[in-house]
């Protein structure tokens, strides 16, 4: 066993520490100090500090204190003292009830942080998407809206057309009187001979009139017609457009619960990495 000091507890730590290096990785550096010097330095290379063995111990640090009060000390120390961020364990070794020496161990917070850093942005990232998941779906469900308006609508306006079916067909009745009347005015006409002859020209404006009105029936009749096809094919699009609407504000509510799921488990992670 070396001997390295007269206190039996500074010899044990000594001794026993490369041993206890092996249960460390290697973002741990630790130490073993007197009450004036270091005794033992053993850093990663994660975790490089300026002392070295035999270098006294500098006032206003944490062994100081702990070799004052006894008292272990635990404190994160921030990136700009040394270079790079760890967690230092000051414990106070005794003797007899006398500190006589601090055995440190520091552990880096590389890994910590940057798993910090990664949570944290894709958290950030996460809810990024959520709102904009949150406002297409607001946007899916206007539209599904406008379609149930619009094809109601449509539906109105195709009933519509039918009442102008009637009113055609009543016309089309209109003409086909007309034409009658002015056919019998024509025979009437005929047989009053000269004395009919201004009755014939009125039977002719008549029958005129009405050849003209089922003319203007049969174009009336063909745009209707064209009017409710081209309704039902919107209604048709409206119908497909609505489906498609239900399925996308399906799927957005799908793609909300797994970003709501991975958020949840970006959280855990970050309460992980706190305890790491």
């Amino acid at each position: 066993m070396n001997k390295i000091s007269d206190n039996n507890m500074i010899n044990f730590f000594y001794n026993a520490l490369p041993s206890l290096e092996v249960l460390f990785d290697e973002d741990v550096s630790m130490a073993l100090t007197d009450t004036k010097q270091y005794l033992y330095t053993k850093y990663s290379p994660k975790l490089e500090l300026n002392t070295n063995k035999g270098d006294i111990i500098p006032e206003g640090g944490a062994i100081i204190e702990v070799l004052r009060t006894g008292n272990t000390m635990i404190k994160v120390v921030p990136e700009h003292v040394y270079g790079t961020a760890f967690k230092s364990f000051a414990i106070p070794i005794k003797e007899e009830g006398k500190v006589v020496g601090v055995f440190v161990v520091g552990k880096s917070l590389e890994r910590k942080n940057a798993v910090m850093s990664i949570t944290k942005n894709l958290t950030e990232t996460l809810s990024q998407i959520s709102i904009t998941i949150n406002e297409v779906a607001k946007d899916v469900q206007e539209l599904a809206t406008m379609n149930e308006e619009l094809l109601l609508e449509t539906k109105e306006t195709n009933e519509k057309t039918k009442d102008t079916d009637n009113i055609v067909t009543f016309i089309q009745g209109i003409s086909s009187q007309t034409n009658l009347l002015g056919l019998n005015a024509a025979i009437e006409a005929a047989r009053a001979g000269d004395a009919g002859r201004g009755f014939n020209v009125v039977a002719q404006e008549i029958r005129k009139l009405s050849n003209s009105s089922n003319e203007s029936i049969k174009q009336i009749d063909s745009v209707i017609k064209h009017i409710s096809t081209s309704i039902n094919s919107i209604n048709d699009g409206l119908i497909k457009s609505n489906d498609v609407s239900q399925s996308q504000s399906a799927a957005l509510e799908e793609i909300a619960a797994s970003i709501a799921e991975l958020n949840s488990t970006a959280k855990k992670l970050g309460e992980l990495a706190e305890n790491l």
